[in-house]
């Protein structure tokens, strides 16, 4: 076959199974005796075509005014299928010790993104597309991509059907996910030289809205919401029943501290540091994986500086967390709640580290139960404790040696090398915070064996 190109020319010869190009001449510049064996080369040599057809047009404008030596030809982008960059990246993320949750996360983001643009070459990938896939996460039916009736649909087709259903448009929050997702796959992709540059570039994190929607829960809880959650009516029927039901709301209530820190953490996790009772929120080893290949921990940690121990707060001491530290210890189970699961990936099979999951459910249910709206749940005493220790004047850099947050240092070296770095300087900090943090909430008190049935030899606990 005989193809008619300004400045172009190719031969085609097709043998059963390959592709044979004799000859490419664009300009001053000819490939001879090309062999195409699958589409992904098929898709590379377009790419190539297009780059070298591209450059010496530009070289012709400008000679038209008056550049003598032009640039060199640029090389051929290494890009592949956008599927196997996919795939070479997410395993990328897996080497990174990422969290399986955080990776799916990544995987549907890039689902969506390759439902849009087929599995076409990563170079090829450009701002069009990107409009398209926003069109997509705003218009198409919420479960476009696991419902089997839309397997087949187009994405204008998809955008048609939600439009005429009219679905609800996605929160900010959401849109801006997949943003960062998809940012951060094309950046690693130029980073690598894959691709020149990144189809993100113009798409910036969209404006907070600053509206407020009256219908949304307040996350600061007040004295009389402290109170109606821990009210021993309806508190203690419900916490009895398991460990984790009694001591997460109280642990969360006097450290602040994210729920899986606390779900997860175990009998070790217990330490005396400087004379003081903490809490070490950490990642260590499970014994019975402790000769696994792959991850050696359930724990996971969200941060660098989510690593740190938090002093138990004296109303917990006073309420029993020792004696109940102490029936923990006699039932031999290396964790504090061993009635907490692991969650475990539906699809992989994979352990993904969330033992704060079952408490979620089974606290939002009660907190449901006792009138709270939907939203409210135990990150609301995280917000809490930051919120009365600011308004007391503990400095916000005391209070994240307390909730574990990151701060935009203005002297990072000074900071992280002197400022903090005698442990006893730190406990005595966190000590003197956290005793001005006094909740008017009475605790239930602890009895030695209250749970003796439920961490007997027969009970049902996981590792």
């Amino acid at each position: 076959m005989h193809f008619q190109h300004p400045q172009l020319d190719l031969y085609l010869q097709k043998p059963t199974g390959q592709l044979y190009i004799r000859s490419i001449r664009i300009g001053n510049v000819e490939f001879g005796d090309l062999v195409i064996q699958d589409r992904a080369g098929a898709l590379h040599l377009q790419d190539l075509v297009q780059a070298t057809y591209d450059h010496s047009e530009k070289i012709r404008r400008l000679r038209r005014n008056g550049t003598r030596y032009p640039e060199p030809l640029p090389l051929a982008t290494p890009a592949r299928l956008l599927s196997e960059e996919v795939d070479d990246f997410l395993k990328d993320k897996e080497r990174q010790n990422l969290r399986t949750t955080t990776i799916d996360a990544y995987q549907r983001t890039l689902a969506i993104l390759q439902r849009v643009a087929g599995n076409t070459s990563a170079s090829r990938i450009d701002h069009t597309h990107i409009y398209q896939m926003w069109d997509l996460l705003r218009w198409a039916p919420h479960d476009f991509m696991t419902n089997p009736a839309y397997s087949s649909l187009t994405p204008e087709l998809l955008i048609a059907q939600g439009q005429s259903q009219g679905r609800p448009q996605p929160a900010n929050s959401t849109l801006e996910l997949h943003r960062r997702f998809l940012a951060s796959f094309f950046n690693t992709l130029v980073k690598a030289r894959a691709i020149p540059h990144s189809p993100m570039d113009a798409f910036k994190p969209a404006r907070d809205e600053l509206l407020i929607d009256q219908d949304e829960p307040e996350r600061l809880l007040s004295i009389e919401e402290v109170q109606k959650i821990f009210n021993p009516d309806t508190f203690l029927p419900w916490a009895k029943k398991y460990p984790h039901r009694w001591w997460c709301p109280l642990i969360a209530l006097y450290t602040g501290a994210r729920i899986n820190e606390i779900a997860q953490l175990k009998v070790a996790d217990i330490v005396q540091d400087h004379g003081v009772w903490c809490f070490s929120v950490q990642k260590t080893v499970d014994e019975d994986l402790a000769q696994s290949s792959g991850r050696r921990s359930r724990q996971s940690i969200k941060g660098k500086s989510a690593m740190r121990k938090v002093p138990i707060h004296a109303s917990l001491i006073q309420a029993g967390f020792m004696d109940f530290l102490a029936d923990i210890k006699a039932c031999g189970h290396p964790r504090l709640f061993p009635h907490l699961s692991a969650s475990v990936s539906k699809k992989t099979g994979k352990v993904t580290g969330r033992y704060s999951q079952g408490f979620v459910n089974q606290f939002g249910s009660y907190l449901k139960g006792v009138g709270f709206a939907k939203g409210i749940g135990s990150h609301a005493f995280r917000h809490t404790l930051a919120t009365e220790l600011d308004a007391k004047g503990v400095r916000i850099e005391h209070i994240a040696l307390i909730t574990g947050h990151s701060l935009n240092k203005k002297a990072p070296v000074l900071q992280d090398n002197y400022v903090h770095k005698s442990a006893n300087n730190v406990r005595k900090i966190q000590v003197e915070a956290l005793e001005q943090y006094q909740p008017p909430v009475e605790l239930p008190r602890y009895l030695r064996g209250q749970f003796r049935e439920r961490l007997g030899k027969d009970a049902r606990v996981y590792p």
